[in-house]
């Protein structure tokens, strides 16, 4: 994992226009209960995309009121975030082509099973995106256990602030503290890492753009398209005892799929 895109000029322009999107919309949307504070911190939030978990018993489509899916459908349509989307996406592609391929290859096959499904982004593999309001977003220290354990997240960090005195990056099980300017993006396995970000000055403003994917997305489809407990109904004695054995070995199917720098032709 690692800070891309600072100092990039053109990127860090559409970052900020991206910015300025959120600013203009966020009078339009309204933050009720979780949408506004929640387990990760106090600011505005919304999610789209398809999820599973949440009280959903299968992938579905993530459901908002008739204004904020007014505001969302903007800020997914606009150039702006396209662009941060797709250059995540080349990232992605670059750095782990065999876990881009794998998380790529099995959205296609949830999206072949179900017309339903809406994928929000043409240019990711990422199956959701959050859109973090603020005005000061300060995440607390958290993990994400629905997403899958060893997929990144894509976070951009957005808005106008000190990022030398603040908006850091806060891995904690690795005790790291990391400047994150606006216009900067992350990716971490944040299904298994408990991060966060410090605060930023009263008058400054700092948003934030995540794209993820759940965790039960990709047993839906591994499990034939049917619930864990549909799935395991129809087992045989030794297929249980398989499906045991592939799932205490899941963590380093999911190891295999990152690239190390010699693969990538990079060499320390």
């Amino acid at each position: 994992m690692g800070l891309v895109a600072y100092g990039d000029a053109s990127i860090t322009q559409c970052a900020e226009d991206a910015a300025n999107l959120i600013r203009e919309t966020r009078p339009d949307a309204s933050f009720t209960g979780k949408g506004i504070d929640n387990r990760r911190g106090n600011f505005g939030n919304l999610n789209a995309g398809v999820a599973h978990g949440g009280g959903r018993t299968r992938p579905a489509n993530v459901v908002n009121e008739e204004a904020n899916a007014a505001v969302i459908d903007t800020l997914i349509n606009s150039a702006p975030f396209q662009r941060l989307s797709g250059y995540a996406t080349g990232i992605f592609k670059s750095w782990a082509p065999r876990l881009y391929e794998y998380c790529s290859v099995q959205f296609e096959r949830l999206l072949s099973s179900d017309d339903s499904l809406i994928r929000i982004f043409d240019n990711s593999a990422m199956a959701a995106a959050a859109f973090n309001f603020g005005p000061r977003t300060v995440c607390l220290p958290h993990i994400d256990f629905g997403n899958l354990p060893f997929l990144w997240c894509w976070i951009w960090s957005l808005g106008w602030f000190n990022w030398r005195k603040g908006g850091h990056l806060v891995l904690w099980d690795f005790k790291l503290v990391i400047e994150f300017p606006p216009g900067t993006a992350i990716a971490i396995p944040s299904g298994i890492c408990r991060h966060g970000n410090t605060r930023v000055g009263k008058n400054e403003i700092r948003y934030s753009f995540t794209q993820y994917s759940s965790g039960g997305n990709f047993r839906w489809v591994d499990h034939g398209f049917q619930t864990e407990e549909k799935y395991c109904a129809s087992m045989t004695a030794k297929d249980a005892e398989d499906e045991r054995i592939r799932k205490k070995g899941r963590w380093k199917m999911g190891l295999n799929l990152f690239s190390t720098l010699d693969e990538l032709g990079l060499h320390t």
